[in-house]
This record gives structure tokens, C-alpha cells and sequence, in this order.
């Protein structure tokens, strides 16, 4: 597995992005693999953590691994609370190694981006009752594990010539591509979620994976709140 190249944020520059594009989803296994097949050739990469330089690399199979086992945790009715599964779902993926570097930090490394990533963190909602909505991506006790959540930014500040673009470019942003690729994938293979809530349907963008329908009454916040999904 190659090396990220040695560099550091005097010579690449500030680095900035903004405008993000968000798409959430909870995938059976299968699917997970199926979409990653479909992305390749691309690499996940450690990006919040300072760790050994051959480690900012995060192999697919130990990825697959870890979404694997967050999802036999979630169909036998239990929360995954593990924090490497959580650390393995927060990730970014490259087509590009040249997209990013290796800034070294005391003896370890640092994974940094000069060009737009597609970040992955590990997803959650929070069902307000209150409001009666679904809110993506809110942290707290009481909050749905719900997948991932995929993003890509619209708008590229580039630090070593001071000049901001968007990022509509596949040339000079091959991530770009990798992204389009991302979310067509996601809307011929996933549908949208319709939750049923005390006598309510609330339609979200929340996206499910069609062979996640066998299994998602087994999800355990979902019975704990009295959410059911509505199956298409």
C-alpha cells in the first residue's frame, strides 16, 4: 500500500472549502460493497487522526469490516457504541493520492487535504417529537444510528494562489467525479425514508438501502422511540 507523500502547510498552503453537498444512508453490507466496487478505483484515508504513516491509509477490507460489524449490531437489536467502528466510518475517500499529504506531528503523521475530499462521518438523527421532524446529523444521547453520512464541498479556497472556484472542474478536482458517481449510485439503488410516528408520516431525504427492509424493525432506537419504517 503506497505512502502518502511528506509535506507540510507552509508549502501546500491554507487549505478551505465550503458550500457542502450532504446525502445520509444506512446501507445493508452487501450494498456497501456493491458501492464501493462501483466507486473504485478510490482509497479511504485516515484524516482525523494522528497516527503512523502507514496507517493514514484505511485498507477497503478492514473498512468493510468495520461496517459489517456496525450493521450485525444494529440487526440484533443493540447500539454500536464501539469507537474504532466509529473512528473506521469517519474517513475520507480520493480518487486522487495527490489530493492530500503527510504532515508530520512529533513522530506520527497527519493526513491533510490540498484538494476537496469526499468525507465520510458515521451518521445520526434526532427524532424531535416536539417538532415532529427528523433532523440528519445531530449528536446526542438520544439520537438514531443511521449509517453515514457522504459529503463533498462546492467551493475551493486554493491557499498557494489565494484564489477561490468552484470545483465543477473534474480535471483539476478528480474527487468530483468520484462524488457524481457517489450519489447517482445512491439514488438508483436507495430510496428515500418515510418514518411513521404516532400516527404521522414524515418523509426525508434520509436515504435507505432496499436490502436493509428485511431487518431495519429489528433497529433498536427505532422500537425505543416507536418509529417504524414505512417498507416500499
Amino acid at each position: 500500500m503506497p505512502s502518502l507523500r511528506l509535506s507540510d502547510p507552509a508549502q501546500e498552503g491554507k487549505f478551505s472549502v465550503s458550500k457542502w453537498l450532504k446525502h445520509q444512508v444506512l446501507l445493508d453490507v452487501a450494498e456497501m460493497e456493491e458501492l464501493c466496487r462501483h466507486l473504485a478505483p478510490f482509497a479511504f484515508y485516515n484524516v482525523s487522526e494522528i497516527t503512523s504513516l502507514d496507517d493514514l491509509q484505511l485498507p477497503l477490507e478492514q473498512f468493510l469490516k468495520s461496517y459489517q460489524e456496525y450493521i450485525d449490531i444494529l440487526k440484533a437489536g443493540k447500539i454500536p457504541l464501539d469507537r474504532r467502528l466509529q473512528r473506521h466510518l469517519s474517513c475520507a475517500l480520493s480518487s486522487d493520492e495527490n489530493a492530500l499529504y503527510a504532515h508530520a506531528v512529533s513522530e506520527k503523521f497527519m493526513a491533510k487535504p490540498i484538494k476537496p475530499l469526499v468525507q465520510m462521518q458515521q451518521h445520526r438523527f434526532f427524532p424531535s417529537k416536539t417538532a415532529g421532524t427528523i433532523n440528519p446529523m445531530v449528536m446526542s444521547r438520544e439520537s438514531v444510528h443511521w449509517g453515514v453520512q457522504l459529503s463533498y464541498p462546492q467551493i475551493f479556497f486554493d491557499g498557494a494562489n489565494g484564489v477561490y472556484s468552484k470545483v465543477s472542474d473534474e480535471q483539476l478536482f478528480p474527487n468530483t467525479a468520484l462524488f457524481t458517481k457517489c450519489v447517482k449510485w445512491l439514488r438508483s439503488n436507495t430510496v428515500p425514508t418515510t418514518f411513521l410516528w404516532e400516527d404521522k408520516r414524515i418523509s426525508t431525504p434520509l436515504r435507505l438501502g432496499k436490502e436493509c427492509f428485511s431487518w431495519i424493525h429489528h433497529h433498536l432506537q427505532l422500537k425505543e422511540q416507536g418509529i417504524t419504517v414505512h417498507v416500499y
